[in-house]
């Protein structure tokens, strides 16, 4: 009962969610190669020609290739950094009002902490801006939407 207790509880479970998150990963993907294998074999056994079942399953490949997109990936840069820009500036506000409020000036440790968000967000920004002049560079391009 008393290693409950213990300080390297947290650490430990963390550890061990991690790495079972890992595994599971790993797992999930070994299954879904497998699942595409099997498909492909009982369309072979039911006769369909190997060009047809190159444009199905291939059909499917090609949208998960899609995923690599350079633009979507700008995009999804873009939309982490407002978010956690966005996050960041809450918690940091909400911190302030509290503290002007209550008049704990503890509390302005919690505006501190909204600084890693928007630390965050500003790497993932800063990351969109030179994708984007990489981009114009190869003469893509980029919308500011």
């Amino acid at each position: 009962m008393h290693a409950l207790f213990s300080p390297f509880v947290v650490p430990v479970a963390i550890f061990a969610m991690i790495a079972i998150l890992g595994v599971g990963g790993m797992v999930s993907g070994y299954h879904e190669k497998k699942l595409r294998v099997e498909q492909r074999m009982v369309a072979l056994q039911r006769g369909i020609p190997l060009d047809q079942i190159e444009k199905i399953f291939g059909a499917a490949e090609r949208a998960e290739q899609e995923r690599g997109d350079p633009l979507r990936s700008m995009r999804n840069a873009r939309r982490a950094a407002l978010i956690l820009i966005a996050c960041g500036v809450g918690i940091i506000a909400t911190c302030l009002l509290l503290t002007l409020i209550l008049q704990v000036r503890e509390i302005l440790a919690g505006a501190a902490g909204g600084l890693i968000p928007v630390a965050i967000g500003i790497g993932f920004w800063v990351d969109y801006k030179i994708q984007a002049r990489e981009m114009e560079r190869l003469g893509l391009v980029v919308s500011e939407e």
